[in-house]
């Protein structure tokens, strides 16, 4: 027999080594693509022999400048503030989110310990992966979002891409929105609200008009900075919780403090439990954590904002904020399947005792990530509705006097929709799994793959090596496939 932590120790050590070798081994040579300021040969067997000066030239004195452009008619792009350090607050905060909670029940159909940890380092690896080389596209290119990349590199309908990108960010606002009134509706009760103040779909619309709209009126992601922050401290600390109520025994059997009355949801059971078992049920693992790491859509938001933008930079911001993620996932999965085993929720948060105050601060801190991290949903549906928008003609929905009431009504649908229908799981959910697999793991290489022939050439080497790309759209398909049937049982 094992000890549970003392492999939780050793295997959460060893996935933290190899992450971090892995962030540090994928930071692009020197020698890699050509670095931003240079000016490129596009041959897109359109305008041959055309010149096109890339929109990020670095001067003498190393100062930035960015050549303006329009997007979606008339919005012009802004020199990027963001900071390394800020962009990685940014982008963990974006990607965390609830679905850090559903990990854990990922391991409970018999998952080992540590093939389970391995495929949550190597999709968190292949999905930061493909969030970076979406950057390296628009280095190439010189475009900035999913509508310019898809335009130069696949072809002229590009609604198509904007508008998968927008309801896959429409449907995870939903999800957030609702959330949101389930877990501040029953904290608030504790407080002593009478209930007549404090109903779900008021509480939404009171969220929704106070603080949801005014943060996603900012267009620039470095200014959600602090709320970014905010939000990495919460989840951190709901990680903090899980992983102290692993190691203090609280629910330890047969005598932890919490199990003594029976008002937990359910025993904890590892009849399952084994070190190295890989199986069928290991597929509804990979298929949660391929979804989990979810942020693509706003990668060509996190490269321009980035201050001094190149490949490179990006890469390494993208390296550091996976890192992050892998560890976090990590820990949070294996604590909790480590506390609950066999029997963890689909929320690990509904597993605890309901007068643990860890857990009821968790509910707080998962709320508040939530709402922090609601803005940079709300803007990847912006951005993609105004190229949606931009394709059939209607430059003028990009226009800075329309952003209220873009933004405004991007809102107001989610929190109708949130606020009078209790139940949207199964279309969200197969939303979520199909056009997600899409988002993170098809569309990007497709896009990087031709960005790289059209700079250099079919027959070059890095149009070779970047044709390797391809063999994650076969992976991608099968991720959605596997995500679906998860949905419909």
């Amino acid at each position: 027999m094992f000890s549970a932590k003392r492999v939780l120790e050793l295997l959460f050590i060893a996935t933290l080594q190899t992450s971090l070798a892995t962030a540090s081994s994928e930071l692009p040579s020197q020698s890699r693509l050509p670095t931003t300021g240079s000016t490129f040969q596009l041959d897109d067997r359109k305008n041959i022999g055309s010149r096109r000066t890339l929109p990020f030239a670095h001067l003498h004195d190393n100062s930035a400048i960015v050549a303006p452009q329009i997007r979606g008619g008339a919005e012009t792009i802004a020199e990027g503030k963001a900071s390394i350090l800020s962009s990685v607050f940014n982008l963990v905060n974006n990607v965390a989110g609830a679905g850090i909670l559903t990990l854990a029940s990922g391991m409970s159909p018999g998952t080992g310990w540590v093939p389970a940890m391995m495929i949550c380092a190597i999709l968190g690896a292949l999905s930061g992966h493909c969030f970076a080389i979406v950057g390296e596209a628009c280095e190439l290119t010189g475009e900035e979002d999913f509508k310019g990349l898809w335009r130069r590199t696949i072809g002229e309908n590009t609604y198509v891409v904007d508008a998968i990108i927008a309801t896959m960010c429409l449907a995870c606002a939903i999800i957030y929105s609702g959330i949101l009134g389930d877990v501040f509706t029953p904290l608030l009760a504790q407080t002593g609200l009478p209930a007549q103040w404090n109903r779900r779909s008021s509480n939404i619309i009171v969220i929704t008009m106070s603080l949801l709209l005014p943060l996603s009126l900012i267009k620039d992601l470095s200014a959600l900075a602090f709320t970014s922050i905010m939000g990495f401290m919460a989840i951190m600390y709901t990680v903090f919780f899980i992983i102290v109520r692993f190691f203090d025994g609280s629910y330890e059997l047969p005598s932890g403090k919490f199990l003594q009355d029976g008002l937990i949801a359910a025993m904890p059971s590892f009849e399952r439990t084994s070190l190295w078992n890989f199986d069928f049920t290991s597929l509804i693992l990979a298929s949660n954590l391929g979804l989990a790491y979810i942020a693509h859509y706003n990668a060509p938001n996190f490269y321009r904002s980035l201050k001094n933008t190149n490949a490179k930079r990006f890469r390494f911001m993208v390296n550091i904020a996976f890192t992050v993620l892998v560890v976090l996932y990590t820990a949070t999965m294996a604590s909790g399947y480590g506390t609950f085993g066999d029997v963890c929720e689909g929320n690990i948060l509904l597993n605890y005792h309901p007068n643990d105050i860890l857990s009821t601060l968790g509910r707080l801190a998962t709320g508040f990530s939530i709402l922090f991290g609601f803005p940079l949903v709300a803007c990847g549906a912006r951005e993609s509705i105004i190229g949606v928008a931009s394709s059939l003609g209607n430059n003028a929905l990009g226009s800075e006097k329309n952003h209220s009431l873009l933004v405004a009504g991007i809102l107001a649908f989610v929190t109708v929709i949130s606020c009078t229908v209790q139940d949207v799981s199964l279309v969200v959910g197969l939303t979520g799994a199909a056009l997600g697999s899409f988002i993170v793991y098809i569309c990007p290489p497709l896009i990087f793959a031709k960005a790289v022939t059209l700079v250099k050439g079919p027959g070059s080497p890095e149009s070779k090596r970047a044709q390797l790309n391809l063999v994650l759209i076969p992976f991608g398909l099968l991720i959605a496939l596997l995500g679906c049937i998860s949905v419909l049982k």
